[in-house]
């Protein structure tokens, strides 16, 4: 009988000494939450795009002042693209994660925040790129520089997000997540690579981003493709 209440005893204060239980919660209030700052940011740069006016333009012919903004609109479309393909990625992420804590939340935040400041990177890009002096390749860098961090807390939401096993949807192949972790880790190495060919040439680190959009881009399912026997 002594024995019993010793053993009682010792539960309960093992209780009381464990940590508690993460609290949980589905991801798909997560994921509406971050498409909706996605949208916010698209649309934030759409509305940076300005039709010059009448006292602008002058005698010039209007068509010709649109194709003097041509700066501008490259900018908006490489930034587009690029939050496409976070976005497009992110929901790959929530394909593989099918709950949420509170340290996750504070990671999907800090990627967002990423997000969310493009549209002022992306519009001092286009304002300063024609100069083709110093302040045009600070502008390059900075935008480069910013969206090549973004890799940073995107990565971190991933592999939190994956490692956690009550995280994890199930149904998850490990061997499917091994591959997108080799993926998305090159990320923002290959992109700061990107933004440091500013030094040399801001035509050539724009290019570069083009080329990266293409791949980032690509389906994920295309990285599990076995190869045919010729």
């Amino acid at each position: 009988m002594v024995a019993k209440k010793l053993k009682t005893k010792k539960q309960i204060t093992t209780n009381e000494t464990s940590p508690p239980a993460p609290v949980l919660t589905e991801s798909g209030r997560t994921v509406a939450y971050s498409d909706a700052i996605f949208s916010i940011a698209l649309t934030l740069m759409a509305l940076e795009i300005k039709i010059p006016s009448p006292e602008q333009i002058g005698t010039k012919n209007l068509l010709v002042a649109l194709g003097e903004a041509w700066p501008a609109y490259l900018s908006f479309l490489i930034s587009f693209m690029i939050i496409t393909v976070v976005w497009t990625n992110h929901h790959t992420i929530f394909r593989y994660v099918k709950y949420v804590d509170h340290n996750l939340t504070i990671l999907n935040n800090l990627l967002l925040l990423n997000i969310i400041i493009i549209p002022f990177c992306s519009e001092m890009l286009g304002e300063y790129i024609l100069l083709g002096n110093d302040n045009s390749k600070i502008a390059a860098l900075i935008y480069g520089g910013w969206v090549a961090l973004g890799g940073i807390p995107f990565n971190l939401v991933w592999r939190y997000g994956v490692k956690k096993e009550y995280l994890r949807n199930p149904e998850a192949s490990l061997a499917e997540i091994e591959v997108i972790s080799k993926h998305f880790i090159k990320g923002p190495y290959i992109y700061s690579f990107v933004t440091l060919l500013a030094f040399i040439n801001v035509w050539l680190s724009i290019a570069g981003f083009v080329i990266l959009i293409l791949m980032y881009l690509v389906p994920t399912t295309w990285l599990f493709r076995k190869r045919k026997p010729a």
